[in-house]
Formats: structure tokens, C-alpha cells, sequence
């Protein structure tokens, strides 16, 4: 009797160290399985598959022109938009900077951001233009300074993917550049690329290839658009960065709605990965490492946004207003800056919309000219 109830203590223990052992297999599996899930969508491309022109490898750009007209040039590989800068703009950028700078009270600044054509060969004539707009944009100012130009900086990279071949923007390389401009005129040490986390979510078509598609329907011509490599889209983002933010933006029934989430949206792509698109602001959480009490106001359209990775390590919070949306920004402008502790005011914004008063619904209230704005971000 004795020996039959150690036997069947004996058997019980057998059977609850193999259930131990299947629950402990089986919450591992789980774990894994969790952890996949989770971490499926932040799994990059090999980033050796393209090389500096955003193609694939052993590839450099083509010299065969598809169509050119009189704003835009089309090759086998990419697209890009000629004669955009008007200089009749930039009377109506200086008087509304002068209004931001007096109404704010802050250390305010404007930087036009440069188009991809100002690194196209045959199309010198389009870096002249963007150097003539940015001297004559200075000199409407006692302090040249307040306007920022990344053309020279950039030219130093000018090897690196810093522009989509398919869409109107610079990359997040590209928009490194800029935000190094940014931070040496505020005083603040220049931030290393090589600290930042660099990943490849897919390709996209941009829109400058979406719209000459609908366009041409010419059946050789649309052929070769369609044909078209697609961008890649690289994201730079540092490991400790927050990447959070908090959303507003008008929802399907027209009310305005705030959500907390990812900054950098890993299962998106082009400038829509970033901070979004029909937005009217965002607050961003940053690292505040330039270690100041001061934050940023960054008031940008969907170029300008694609530096908020950098300025978030630099300061603790950057409120991004969408200039193509947030119409309330000027009368709430003296809430914002108490609130989130505003010391340094940034326009950022391309310089063929740079003046324009039909892409800038945020800072048009400034000289009381209001209005819709009848454009909305780029797909």
C-alpha cells in the first residue's frame, strides 16, 4: 500500500514538472509570438538594397528625358518642378514674419526650403533663383538672420539621398541637413547622424509621379512614368527619442478630435510616416538634451515637418503646427507660447509656397487677410 501511494506520488510529480515544462514552452511561444507581432512592422529593408540616389544598387541616375515642360521635368527615374519661385512672394513673407516676430514677442525665424532642381545638372539656374529669393528675403530685415537657408549645408551632402525622386520633399536625410542649419543659428551643438537609427519601410510612389500619371495619357509616355522606380523611404529616428506626440485634427464629422501616439508611424511611408497629414498641430515629446527651459514652435507644411526627429532631441517639447491647416494658431499664439514654455519660433516651409498666400492658412491672420486655404497636404 505503501509502496503504491509513493508510486503514485512519484507519477503526480512527473506530471507537474511536464505541465511545468509545457506552460513555461508554451508562454515562451507566447512571448515570442507577442514580440513578433509587435515588432513585425519595425523590421527594416536592407538598406544595402538602394545606394545614394534612392535606386537600386550599381544604378545612377538616367539621362533619358521622358517629357520636360515649362514647371516640370520628367526622366525615366524621377521628377522634379522647375520655375516655381516667384519673387513677387517675398513682400508678403517679410511682412508676415515682421507680424509673427512682433505679435510673438520670440526669437523667429523662416527658412524657404529648397527644391530638388537646385541639384539637377542643366538646371543651375534654379539654385540662382533660390539664392536670389533667400538674399532678397534678408535684406526686407535689420537682422538677416532670422532667415535660414540650408542650401549651403546641404550642398555638402549633395552625394546623399536628400531628395525623393517621386515626391516634391526632401528626405529625412535631406531634413537633417536643415535642422543642423537650425540649430547652429540657436546656438546649440550640431546633432551626429550616425546616432540615429536608420531603417527603410518599404517604397512609395510619391505625388509628383501620382499626378503625371493621371496627367499623360499618352500610352509610351504613361507606360514609362508607370514604369518608374519607386522611392524608397528612409526613417532616422534615436533609440531613447520618445517618439510621441499629441494629435488634433478635425475627424469625418467635423469636430475636432486629440490622439496620443507615435510621432514616426512605422507602417506608413513618405511624409505621411511623419506626424501626419491633415493635421492642425501636434505636441511632440523630446529629450531635451540642448539641456535649455525654452521649447520650439515649428510652423511647417509637409517639408518642413520631416526635421522634427532632430529638433525632438534637442528640446523637450516642439509644438508642430500645420501651416496649410491650423487656423487657429494666431489667435491662440499667446496660449501656446506661455503654456509650452516657447522661446524659438521656426517657419519652415518650401520656397515656391514660401509668400504664398494660398498655402499658409495658419499665418495669413497675422495681416488680418484670413481666408481658406485651398490646398491640402500632399498624398
Amino acid at each position: 500500500m505503501k509502496k503504491n501511494k509513493t508510486a503514485e506520488l512519484f507519477l503526480v510529480l512527473i506530471i507537474l514538472t511536464v505541465m511545468s515544462v509545457g506552460v513555461f514552452i508554451l508562454q515562451n511561444g507566447m512571448e515570442k509570438l507577442q514580440n513578433v507581432k509587435q515588432q513585425s512592422v519595425y523590421v527594416p529593408e536592407t538598406r544595402d538594397l538602394y545606394n545614394n540616389y534612392g535606386l537600386k544598387k550599381d544604378q545612377s541616375l538616367s539621362k533619358t528625358k521622358i517629357l520636360e515642360t515649362q514647371d516640370q521635368v520628367i526622366y525615366t527615374d524621377r521628377i522634379f518642378n522647375i520655375n516655381q519661385i516667384s519673387e513677387d512672394q517675398i513682400s508678403y513673407a517679410a511682412d508676415i514674419m515682421k507680424a509673427l516676430q512682433e505679435k510673438s514677442g520670440k526669437d523667429a525665424y523662416i527658412m524657404p526650403i529648397p527644391e530638388r532642381a537646385v541639384f539637377e545638372s542643366g538646371y543651375e539656374n534654379e539654385k540662382e533663383k533660390y539664392n536670389n529669393f533667400t538674399e532678397k528675403l534678408e535684406a526686407s530685415f535689420t537682422d538677416p538672420s532670422v532667415v535660414l537657408n540650408p542650401l549651403s549645408e546641404l550642398e555638402k551632402h549633395q552625394s546623399e539621398y536628400l531628395y525623393f525622386r517621386t515626391k516634391n520633399s526632401w528626405t529625412m536625410r535631406g531634413a537633417f541637413y536643415g535642422a543642423q542649419v537650425i540649430f547652429g543659428e540657436l546656438g546649440y551643438d550640431k546633432e551626429n547622424l550616425n546616432a540615429y537609427r536608420e531603417y527603410v519601410f518599404g517604397v512609395f510612389d510619391g505625388n509628383l509621379l501620382l499626378e503625371a500619371s493621371e496627367k499623360y495619357t499618352a500610352d509610351e509616355i504613361k507606360k514609362d512614368i508607370t514604369d518608374m522606380e519607386r522611392d524608397p523611404f528612409y526613417i532616422y529616428i534615436n533609440g531613447l527619442n520618445p517618439n510621441c506626440e499629441e494629435l488634433t485634427f478635425e475627424n469625418k464629422e467635423g469636430q475636432k478630435q486629440t490622439l496620443k501616439r507615435q510621432m514616426i508611424q512605422f507602417n506608413s511611408s513618405g511624409n505621411r510616416a511623419v506626424i501626419g497629414t491633415d493635421y492642425e498641430h501636434s505636441i511632440v515629446e523630446g529629450r531635451g538634451k540642448g539641456q535649455r527651459k525654452g521649447n520650439l514652435l515649428l510652423i511647417a507644411d509637409t517639408r518642413g515637418k520631416m526635421m522634427i526627429s532632430y529638433l525632438s532631441e534637442v528640446f523637450e517639447k516642439v509644438y508642430v503646427s500645420n501651416i496649410y491647416e491650423d487656423a487657429d494658431l494666431i489667435q491662440n499664439l499667446d496660449e501656446i507660447l506661455e503654456k509650452y514654455n516657447i522661446e524659438y519660433i521656426v517657419w519652415a516651409q518650401d520656397v515656391a509656397e514660401t509668400g504664398n498666400m494660398s498655402h499658409m492658412m495658419a499665418l495669413n491672420p497675422l495681416l488680418k487677410e484670413g481666408g481658406m486655404s485651398d490646398v491640402r497636404t500632399d498624398p
